[in-house]
């Protein structure tokens, strides 16, 4: 036979196991402390609420309230747990740690950083307490409105390759009072090709001064427009970029020689070159022959094409039945190349 003696009924706290036995014959044996039999109270949380459900950048104090009660062993009835400690958590980790009252009420502040979880912890304050948390609450951050203004390029331009451009924005952000310039805030600006594929060019980085401006002065090698964009690492700024006007790039085309000749059958035949002096050469090169009878109004007469002949692009042709008059070779613009005319050359019999 096995029985249990307690100092008194269940309560938290723990109770000694006495074991009593008697064998077959009639001898008895006890132990009076075979054991313990531990009771523990179970924390519950109840009415956990936060006064926001939200943070800005200028409000970032949160207030937990709620009660923390504890389910007695044996009864299971529930009982405020007066003079505890509470910890409040922001992101899993303790911000603050208040005491409950006569009831069980607790409350306090925690700073909030970010969109992140709010939690009431209870950790073994007061001996056979057990551990026990509330479900944890998500606070969110409303971000304040951020904007780039472009002050230059103010709009879209044609520039010579190796012309230098200035870039000018300004950034700006929401205030109860309307918008107003943004300063120490961390960006960087590209010049980025309006071609697909293209490779974006490294402008510079900034962080922005007191008036929320910055300057760049770039000279692009393609057609594009300036991006500017700022990234905070604060989670209350929002990121804000923009792109300025369209600033096309054109490469020099020039012809470095020309020569219109009458030959036998009245045919004139025309010679000539082209270069293009800022490195790069279009895929095709269209040279349209043009013919005027008084050097004013020009006509095509043909096209052809030029190509590479070791020390430029040349190109002629033959004009059959040619009239007298003035003849010369024309390159007409592209996205990305000027217009080239060659001189004028006089042609009679």
């Amino acid at each position: 036979m096995a029985h249990e003696t307690t100092a008194g009924p269940c309560r938290p706290g723990h109770l000694t196991v006495r074991v009593e036995a008697t064998d077959s014959d009639g001898d008895r044996t006890a132990n009076d402390s075979a054991g313990r039999f531990v009771y523990y109270i179970t924390p519950v949380f109840e009415d956990v609420r936060t006064d926001r459900a939200e943070v800005d950048i200028d409000h970032r104090q949160v207030r937990v309230d709620g009660v923390l009660k504890g389910r007695w062993p044996g009864t299971r009835e529930l009982k405020p747990l007066a003079d505890h400690k509470v910890d409040l958590d922001v992101d899993y980790w303790p911000e603050a740690t208040v005491r409950t009252d006569a009831e069980g009420r607790f409350s306090g502040t925690v700073t909030v950083n970010g969109a992140v979880p709010v939690q009431a912890i209870y950790r073994h304050d007061k001996p056979y307490v057990l551990y026990g948390e509330a479900p944890a609450i998500q606070v969110g951050v409303r971000q304040v409105a951020t904007r780039w203004t472009v002050q230059a390029p103010a709009e879209a331009r044609t520039i010579d390759f190796g012309q230098e451009v200035s870039f000018t924005a300004t950034l700006e952000r929401e205030t109860p009072q309307g918008w107003a310039p943004f300063g120490d805030q961390s960006g960087g600006v590209i010049f980025e090709p309006s071609t697909a594929g293209q490779q974006f060019e490294s402008v510079g980085q900034f962080t922005t001064g007191a008036d929320g401006t910055v300057t760049f002065t770039h000279a692009p090698w393609q057609t594009g427009s300036f991006h500017v964009a700022s990234d905070s690492d604060d989670p209350f700024i929002a990121s804000a970029s923009t792109n300025s006007a369209r600033i096309t790039v054109l490469r020099a085309s020039v012809f470095t020689s020309f020569s219109a000749t009458r030959q036998q059958g009245r045919s004139v035949h025309v010679e000539g070159a082209m270069d293009f002096p800022d490195g790069w050469t279009p895929g095709d090169i269209p040279v349209h022959i043009q013919y005027s009878r008084n050097g004013e109004q020009w006509s095509d007469l043909l096209t052809t094409g030029a190509t590479w002949s070791g020390s430029g692009h040349a190109f002629s042709a033959d004009i059959p039945r040619a009239k007298n008059g003035y003849f010369r070779a024309h390159f007409e613009a592209t996205d990305s190349f000027r217009a080239a005319t060659s001189q004028t050359v006089k042609v009679s019999h």
